[in-house]
């Protein structure tokens, strides 16, 4: 057990929107559990709001691609410089890493040289490219915590003791189908929407590049579509992490009449009646809540020529991946423009038969995801791990090993 005389630690990093969410719904578990663990890392408002103190904000930190990384290069080295001074100043009992795996790997690599066990939680998806990291996470990681039951076997066949807890986002999940089909109604007024009209939901994604990439194209698109379809109502949902400007811009460009939401998506997802969204987990929040949609992607050229080279699997978008075959069109890079992207929303308001053939396979995820509890189990899993730690002498850093 933790030593009763010291307060036990826990450092944590997550740097994106959904890790920072999953991250914060896990914290409040351990904290249930072990109301005495003081948590402090690098992550989001969600984090800050559950009991973590911020050393780094997640917005400063999430990229996507090459060319993304080389300009937060900056904040990103003096992150890990903080990572590696907190390592010794603070000898936290654990490090508690939530996906963002191209930086969380090297904070994983500090740890052990401090001799500090890790607990991975939301697995680098080494099963769709770059396998060899199984590698640097045998050597690196105490506990592989996955969201998918395929992942447990993979990692244990490579070594590396690995748990499947289920998806986190059918927490969310479960706690918003309580609500009901009349809160639903009542939610249209809510955001100012009428449930006669058809909702048309616009998630460019959670990373300020993303939005830059995405969202003038998502924009030029309603534009068309709103010409085909007069009464069509949009709604755009805002990264709660990323500043407002950085949409109103867009929005002041398109002239276009959108609804706006920063921090409400679990409400207002069930109000759209399709969807645009940028490619990772809102794909699979959509389909949770059985809302069809169309997948888009766009990242610098270096960025998509590398991954053609080394990505494993036969689609982008997870809500695909997790069906196993192509249920919703995906439209990447070149393919992406207004007129592709307006001419497939179009297809999913009019032709019943096609949406309601892509509900009824969405209708399949949750299952497909595992039970929900996900959150109190990574919880329960990484207690387990800090109950075994305790603070030993012999754990202290080896003198000049240790965070070079």
């Amino acid at each position: 057990m933790v030593d009763s005389r010291s307060t036990p630690k826990i450092l944590v990093v997550a740097a994106e929107a959904s890790g920072d969410m999953h991250a914060a719904r896990v914290v409040r578990q351990v904290l249930r559990l072990r109301p005495a663990v003081q948590f402090y890392g690098i992550g989001g408002d969600a984090m800050a709001e559950a009991g973590v103190h911020l050393a780094y904000h997640a917005r400063d930190l999430a990229v996507v691609g090459i060319s993304e990384i080389l300009s937060r290069a900056v904040p990103i080295f003096r992150a890990l410089g903080w990572v590696r001074r907190a390592l010794l100043a603070e000898r936290p009992d654990l490090v508690v890493l939530v996906d963002f795996p191209d930086f969380n790997l090297r904070v994983a690599r500090h740890a052990v040289k401090a001799r500090v066990p890790v607990v991975y939680y939301i697995s680098p998806q080494i099963w769709a490219w770059r396998r060899g990291r199984i590698r640097q996470i045998r050597r690196t990681v105490s506990k592989m915590l996955v969201i998918f039951p395929f992942e447990e076997a993979l990692y244990k066949r490579h070594g590396v003791p690995a748990q499947w807890v289920g998806h986190p986002l059918m927490d969310a999940w479960q706690e918003r189908e309580s609500a009901g089909s009349e809160a639903q109604l009542l939610e249209h007024e809510t955001f100012g929407l009428s449930p006669l009209y058809p909702v048309v939901g616009l998630l460019p994604g959670s990373r300020a590049s993303e939005v830059r990439s995405l969202l003038p194209t998502i924009l030029d698109a309603a534009q068309l579509l709103r010409q085909r379809h007069p009464h069509a109502q949009f709604l755009l949902f805002e990264a709660p992490g990323l500043p407002e400007d950085l949409f109103s811009e867009s929005l002041r460009r398109a002239g276009l009449p959108v609804v706006r939401t920063r921090s409400e998506a679990g409400r207002a997802m069930p109000l759209c009646d399709i969807a645009v969204v940028a490619s990772g987990t809102a794909t699979l929040e959509l389909a949770l809540h059985g809302v069809p949609m169309v997948v888009v992607y766009r990242v610098s050229r270096a960025t998509f020529l590398l991954g053609r080279l080394l990505v494993r699997v036969p689609s982008i978008a997870l809500v695909n991946l997790v069906c196993g075959r192509p249920v919703v069109p995906e439209l990447l890079q070149g393919e992406l423009d207004a007129q592709n992207l307006a001419g497939l929303c179009h297809d999913l308001l009019t032709r019943s038969l096609y949406r309601s053939e892509m509900k009824r396979t969405l209708s399949q995820v949750p299952t497909l995801l595992g039970p929900p509890g996900a959150s109190e189990r990574a919880a329960r899993a990484i207690v387990a791990v800090l109950d075994q730690r305790g603070r030993r002498p012999e754990d202290r850093p080896i003198e000049g090993e240790a965070l070079r």
